[in-house]
Order: C-alpha cells, then sequence, then structure tokens
C-alpha cells in the first residue's frame, strides 16, 4: 500500500503542504519497510532551500568512489531536463503496483513518472506530453525566442514541478507555441497532474495571464524559471525573462484544488521591463509564516521613495485574502552600478536558514553577480541605504566568483558554488559567516546548482554538476571539500551527457538523478553484499567455525533481494563450507558454515554474487589441543664431561596436525649426575619449539653407559635425549692393585699391577697406554705396555726375579706422572 503521510509541524489549512513544503520540517511517512524515506517533493527538498538530504545511511563517503559508486541505469527523456526531479515513495500507480517514482519535466512540454529503482525495459511509468503538432501546438523554438546563448533548443516546462503529496498532485508550468493559420501565439498553462496516472486533475490546465492583463506579461518573453512553490496552501508560481528579450518579474498566486488565480505581483510595473524573477532557476521560498522570499534581476529600483519599483532586491511577500503585500525588502547600496552593468542580484537563488540556537534572527543568504554574500535578517532585511550596506546582519564584498547559484546549508556550513571559482564553505556562528571560508574545492567552471547528502549531521557530500564543454558530477567530501568521486573517472560507464547550465542533481533514497539534455540519469552504490555475521572468527585448525558466515545481497538503497545465488570461497586449501553457493531467502540473506584447514592459518574467504559488489573475510586457525611433543634437533650428541654440547636441544610442542603451539612452558630434567640448563623452562617460540643449552655433568658415573638423559615437559606431554658423556684428557694416574706384595724369587707376583687413569674430574679415561718397567732387574712382565679399559685401569703380570731383593715397576703414561709399585722377592 502506498506511504501515509504525516506532517510533523504547525498545523494549517492544508497540514501536509505547511510541514513539507512551508517550513521544510520533517515528513514522516508511515509505510513499513520503507518507513524511513523522505519525499523530494519541491526544489532542494524544502521551501527554505537549503538543499540537504540528510536521512542518506549508504550515500557515504565510504562508499562514493569510482569503485562503489556510478551510473545505475538512465532513462531517455524527450527534451532537456532543466528543473530539478522531484522524487516520492511508495506511490500507488493505475495498475495497482507501488513504485518509489521519480518525476522530470522537459522542454519538450512532457512530464515523466519513472521507477526510482528499476529500469525494466527503461519505459516510463506514465509520460504526460502537451503538445499536438498536428493542432499547430509545439514547444517554443528557441529560434522565435531569440536567445540562442541559452544552450536550449526549445523552451517548454523549465522550472522544476512542486508535488502536493496531500492529495497526489504535480503543478507545472508548460510554454507552448501555438499556430492557426498565419497567426502565432504563446501560452503558458498551469498543470495539475495525478502523480500516479499522469492525468490533468481539477479541471486543468488553466492559461497564466496576470489579472487577465497582456501588455506587461510578454507571453514569448517570459520564462518561468523559477521553482514553484506550495505554501499555506497556496500555490505561487514566478516568471522572468528568458535571458534576452524584455519582460517583467512577477509572482502568481494561483488556488490547487479549483486552480483559480488569486492574485498578481509585478515586480516593476513603472518600467517596460525589468526585474525579473530567474535566480538561476532555484525555487521561491517561504518561511513558516508563510512569507515568500526571491530575489530580482537587474531593472528600475524606486521603492526608497515610494515606488514600486523594486530591481535587483531580495524581497519578502505575504499573500493574505487574494493579494500581495510587500512585507520587507533589501537592496543593495550599489543598485545603479549593478543595473548598470549587468550586475543582477537576482542571478542567484536565496536560501533560508534554520532557526540558529540562541538569540540569533531569522536569516536569508544570498549572492549574485558581484560575488557579494548576503546574510539579513528576515525580520528586519534592511531595505535600501545609499550609502553601504551596514543595515543588514553582514556582507562579504567579493567572496566569491560570479554566482549562478543557490547558497546550501547543512550542519552550521553555508556552500557556495560560483561560476569560474571553487566551492568555497563558510562556517555559520551566531548567525554570522566566517569571513574567510573554511574549506574549499580546487577551482572549477561552476555549471549546475548543488546539494548535499549526509546521514544526520555525519557523512557530508556536496552534489554538483560542473565544466561547461563537458559537464560532469562531482562528489566533495562535505568537510575538506576534497573531490572523492566524478563521473569522468570511468567515463565509458558513468558519462553524464549534456545538461542545462542550471541542473540540480536531486538525492533521494541513497540514490543521486541527474537530467540531462536527452535522459535522466541515476546515480548510486552499485548493489553490494553486506556482511551480517562470521568474520575475524578464529577456531582450532580441523574444526567449524562456531559462528556461521551470513551475509545479505543488498541493492543501492540497502533493500535484500532474494534468488541471489552467492558463492563462497577460500584462499587456502583444505577447508570446507557446507554450502559453497547459497541462494538468498526472502530477506536477501544467504548463509554458510565453514570448518577451517588441519592446517593452522590464516583463511580468507571471498564472498561473490554475480551484479553483486562482493566482500573479502578473514578467518584464523589455531592450532588445537597440544598432542605431541617433539625432538628436532640435538639428539644423540657426545660431549665432554663438564662441557656445553655443540648443538643446543630443540624440542616442539604441536597438536595432532603438527600445528606449532605457542606460548605454552616447557621445563627441562636431566638424569644424575646433574649436568646444567641455560634455563630450566622456556615458552614455546611461534613456531611452537623451545632450544636450551646443556652442559654436561662433570661426572661419567654412575651409568657404566656413560649416557645422560635430559627430558622437556609442557602441557603434560614430554620427550627425552640421551647424551654420551666421555671422559676427558688424561690427567692422573694412581695405583690400583698389586703393590707392595711380597714372594719367593722367581715367581709370578698373585696380583696383576693395575694402575687407575683419571681425566680431571676423576672420571676414568680409557684406551691410554701405559708402560711398565722394572729398571732392568730380571723380572718379567707379561706384556711391557697395556691399555686402559673403559673403567680407566690398566694391568699386567710380573713374575720376580729368581735372586731376592726388592724391586721397584715404574708405571708411565703420556701427559700424566708416573706411578710406582714396590714389590719384594725373597
Amino acid at each position: 500500500m502506498p506511504c501515509k503521510f504525516v506532517a510533523k509541524g504547525r498545523e494549517s489549512r492544508n497540514s501536509s503542504i505547511s510541514s513539507i513544503v512551508l517550513s521544510g520540517l520533517t515528513l514522516v511517512a508511515l509505510c513499513g519497510a520503507s518507513s524511513a524515506q523522505q519525499a523530494v517533493s519541491t526544489y532542494h527538498g524544502n521551501n527554505l532551500r537549503t538543499g540537504q538530504a540528510t536521512d542518506q545511511t549508504i550515500l557515504i563517503p565510504a562508499n562514493v568512489n569510482s569503485t562503489r559508486f556510478g551510473k545505475l541505469f538512465s532513462y531517455a527523456a524527450d527534451g532537456m531536463i532543466v528543473g530539478e526531479p522531484l522524487y516520492v515513495p511508495n506511490v500507488t500507480m493505475s495498475d495497482g503496483r507501488t513504485h518509489n517514482v521519480v518525476y522530470a519535466a522537459t522542454q519538450h512540454d512532457s512530464v515523466y513518472a519513472f521507477d526510482a529503482d528499476n529500469p525494466g525495459s527503461g519505459a516510463p511509468l506514465w509520460q504526460a506530453n502537451f503538445l499536438n503538432p498536428g493542432a499547430g501546438v509545439t514547444s517554443v523554438p528557441i529560434s522565435a525566442q531569440k536567445c540562442a546563448g541559452s544552450g536550449f533548443s526549445e523552451v517548454g516546462i523549465m522550472g522544476t514541478p512542486v508535488i502536493d503529496l496531500s492529495t497526489g498532485t504535480i503543478y507545472v508550468s508548460a510554454k507552448t507555441q501555438e499556430t492557426s493559420g498565419s497567426t502565432v501565439t504563446y501560452v503558458h498553462r498551469l498543470h495539475a497532474l495525478d502523480i500516479a496516472t499522469g492525468a490533468e486533475k481539477f479541471g486543468g490546465p488553466v492559461v497564466i495571464l496576470p489579472n487577465g492583463q497582456t501588455t506587461e506579461f510578454n507571453t514569448l518573453s517570459q520564462c518561468q524559471r523559477p521553482g514553484l512553490l506550495l505554501a499555506n496552501g497556496t500555490l505561487f508560481i514566478a516568471y522572468g525573462s528568458n535571458g534576452c528579450d524584455f519582460s517583467h518579474g512577477w509572482l502568481l498566486a494561483y488556488d490547487p484544488i479549483s486552480l483559480q488565480q488569486l492574485a498578481a505581483f509585478n515586480t516593476a510595473p513603472n518600467s517596460s521591463w525589468g526585474a525579473n524573477i530567474w535566480m538561476a532557476g532555484s525555487g521561491l521560498a517561504a518561511d513558516a509564516n508563510g512569507s515568500i522570499y526571491f530575489s530580482t534581476a537587474n531593472g528600475l529600483f524606486d521603492a526608497n521613495t515610494g515606488g514600486p519599483d523594486y530591481g535587483d532586491t531580495v524581497m519578502k511577500l505575504q499573500y493574505a485574502s487574494g493579494a500581495f503585500t510587500v512585507a520587507d525588502y533589501f537592496t543593495p547600496h550599489d543598485q545603479l552600478r549593478m543595473d548598470n552593468n549587468d550586475l543582477d542580484l537576482g542571478s542567484g537563488g536565496v536560501t533560508l536558514l534554520p532557526d540558529q540556537s540562541g538569540n540569533v534572527s531569522h536569516e536569508l543568504i544570498t549572492s549574485g553577480k558581484t560575488g557579494t554574500i548576503y546574510v539579513l535578517n528576515r525580520d528586519d532585511m534592511g531595505q535600501y541605504n545609499s550609502q553601504n550596506d551596514n543595515q543588514i546582519v553582514q556582507t562579504i564584498p567579493g567572496a566569491l566568483g560570479p554566482f549562478y547559484s543557490i547558497p546550501v546549508y547543512w550542519n552550521n556550513l553555508v556552500y557556495f558554488a560560483s561560476y569560474s571559482d571553487s566551492v568555497k564553505a563558510f562556517s555559520l556562528n551566531n548567525g554570522q559567516l566566517s569571513w574567510s571560508p573554511v574549506a574549499q574545492s580546487f577551482r572549477y567552471a561552476q555549471v549546475g546548482l548543488p546539494t548535499i547528502s549526509s546521514s544526520g549531521n555525519t557523512n557530508g557530500i556536496f552534489w554538483n554538476i560542473h565544466n561547461p564543454a563537458t559537464p560532469v558530477l562531482s562528489a566533495l567530501d562535505g568537510i575538506t571539500l576534497a573531490e572523492m568521486y566524478n563521473s569522468n573517472q570511468k567515463t565509458s560507464r558513468d558519462a553524464l551527457g549534456m545538461v542545462a547550465h542550471f541542473a540540480t542533481p536531486t538525492i533521494a533514497n541513497n540514490k543521486v538523478f541527474v537530467g540531462t539534455q536527452s535522459s535522466l540519469n541515476v546515480y548510486g552504490v552499485f548493489p553490494f553484499l553486506t556482511l551480517l555475521v562470521g568474520n575475524s572468527q578464529s577456531g582450532a585448525a580441523g574444526t567449524t567455525l562456531s559462528s556461521p558466515i551470513a551475509v545479505q545481497a543488498t541493492d543501492s538503497q540497502g533493500n535484500g533481494v532474494p534468488g541471489v545465488a552467492v558463492t563462497f570461497s577460500a584462499t587456502v586449501s583444505g577447508g570446507s563450507f557446507s554450502s559453497p553457493t547459497a541462494v538468498t531467502d526472502s530477506t536477501g540473506t544467504a548463509t554458510t558454515t565453514y570448518t577451517l584447514p588441519t592446517k593452522a592459518t590464516s583463511v580468507g574467504i571471498t564472498v561473490a554474487a554475480t551484479g553483486f559488489r562482493g566482500l573479502s573475510l578473514s578467518e584464523l586457525g589455531l592450532p588445537g589441543p597440544a598432542a605431541a611433543m617433539a625432538k628436532i634437533s640435538g639428539l644423540g650428541q657426545t660431549g665432554t664431561a663438564g662441557t656445553v654440547l655443540p648443538q643446543p636441544l630443540v624440542f616442539k610442542l604441536a597438536d595432532k596436525y603438527n600445528n606449532p603451539i605457542a606460548g605454552q612452558a616447557v621445563s627441562f630434567t636431566d638424569t644424575a649426575p646433574h649436568g646444567v640448563f641455560s634455563a630450566t623452562s622456556l615458552i614455546t617460540n611461534s613456531v611452537g619449539q623451545v632450544s636450551v643449552i646443556y652442559t654436561l655433568p662433570t661426572s661419567t658415573l654412575p651409568s657404566s653407559s656413560r649416557q645422560t638423559l635430559v627430558t622437556a615437559t609442557g602441557s603434560g606431554l614430554s620427550a627425552t635425549m640421551g647424551f654420551l658423556n666421555r671422559s676427558g684428557a688424561a690427567t692422573a694416574m694412581s695405583t690400583a692393585l698389586g703393590n707392595n706384595q711380597a714372594q719367593k724369587a722367581g715367581t709370578q707376583l698373585k696380583t696383576l699391577l693395575t694402575v687407575f687413569v683419571s681425566d680431571q674430574y676423576g672420571n676414568p679415561v680409557s684406551g691410554v697406554t701405559v708402560t711398565y718397567s722394572d729398571g732392568g732387574v730380571g723380572g718379567t712382565f707379561s706384556s711391557t705396555t697395556a691399555n686402559t679399559n673403559n673403567v680407566g685401569n690398566a694391568f699386567v703380570s710380573y713374575t720376580l726375579p729368581s735372586t731376592p731383593q726388592v724391586v721397584n715397576v715404574t708405571a708411565s703414561a703420556s701427559g700424566v706422572p708416573n706411578v710406582n709399585f714396590t714389590e719384594t722377592a725373597q
């Protein structure tokens, strides 16, 4: 069902109009899931003409770049779109279907209603055209207007229409050339169309002539440039020149239901022409009290002396009981110079600032061809001072290039985009602008009228069209005014095409709508996949992650898209998805689970779907519980007692898949006699290893094998390495057995002559050659040499000499002192 629009604000005869197009207050659309959308039913979104769309949650700086943002689609149009496109969400059309609709009017006198989201075949939802060439009714050729420099080939609908949301009516002013025989006339008509069907309403159309006058309202010269205004239940339409021919400025009031003209106001009735209302096509402004504001172009000014002529003036009018009253005005002190030099004040539009905090008056900001910024108190506009402009709130002379635009307000900043100048942002504090810009862009040739999007007071993006030769849509950061995107970055995809020199982008529902010479272009964030849950998880290698991976296929407005095939793939082999391809459900959600590879590692996951910007996720496989203590290096070394083993002892703590476990304590022990560790406990490093230096015991005993065992223990697991502990070099020798024996001469001693050879720590040294000698006294050795065995002993038998005597036997070995045996032959 369509939205029910509820106005939040002061009640009036038409509360919807009052809140939406009069005071610019929030419009709440009660329509289910789309209730957050705001309509753009009038120029710049509200009657203050601030140009801000503050409900954009996807159209944010992070998404506005040539990768994520660009032209989504475009619709063909039969002529140049000059006025700003308008937008209404959830409109129930004649076929009973509900659409978000964008409305555009062309210089070929057509009004289009397009689906704002889905181009389908490219056909409009409806088109209303006001021409009938067979009956001689055409748009006005530019040759008839005699103003080729305008950039138009024809004139039809030029001003931005306005929509009454309470009645579902769009109002447009259309201009036609009508030929009957040799008679050519030019006619302006007010059309009231049903926004759902395009059908004429309220008995329309009606011919527009101010109170029936024809002399001062030159139907050929008059052009309806400014955006239409609905305020306090009344429709207001302003007219001016086409830029070349002579005409007057007119403001007309109409009843939006009966289409009856209620009042007419001529801005310079005492002059043959002048004081036109054009304001670069920006809209007439209105405040909450129903006062109407606009600026005029060059022309006669005599209001300061009681006259009715208001050339180069900012005007405040009030309408009541069928008549306009000039409530106040401001005219620059140098108005005559401006008039003489074609320096229109009315080249720029007027922006009403929202009420400021504190004791600050209601304010209006504008500028014109002189580039001077004027800040006015709407409650006391200052009127005219021939000496200077000190009577107004603030004047900043020459602050801008020639101004053919409208100020934009957002978040206490006021932006100006001027001809052949940079975009400049001035801060607003206590009702005063900063005297110099707080930010400015690069310098460029300004063409269009800007708007700004944001998410409340954050994510501001300044949108503008520049470069007359090859128009470009640019997005600037709302704070720094640095360019984030322009449509020429990817020309083949995003090219804007030729536009009217007062084109205004429309921001609605996270899209940017731009009218061109022959189309309505729709820009936005490309459809994308949004992560709902499952990124940056970690788990044990080989296990399934605790949370599923869930993504949503999202269109350019953030709505879920059902029936989309979403594929999941990993950058590392060995893992698995429960559903490598999942189709989105009714909410656009696709879900899968992921089992990590058995190797502990970081895993990149790519999520993709045709036509959608993909996602990159990262998951982490961690080692599981410790399952093994492995011996990496240093095993089976041989060393000398009391010395450091030549290689460190390296152990590794790992899970069941041999993934290293870091950060765990490992302690070391050895068998007695004990050696020395460089540390008795260490923490495993990133590859799960510990490395310890081991000094062998000084004693090789008691093990007969002389093997020392070292055990590493951590996380309840252990591993043991064995090392052969060798004796050092021989440093001592002593008698072990056989000394001081006495036996009958000529007999063999009962006990072998045994020596013990040891190192510095008293460890037995094997393989040492020991030489025995009795000095040649006649005894006999079984062998004069013997090698020490594995317990350090060497021994020989000895037969005493046949002659009784005391025998001295010497045992000697290299590197150690000799030892003596004393034996007695009896």
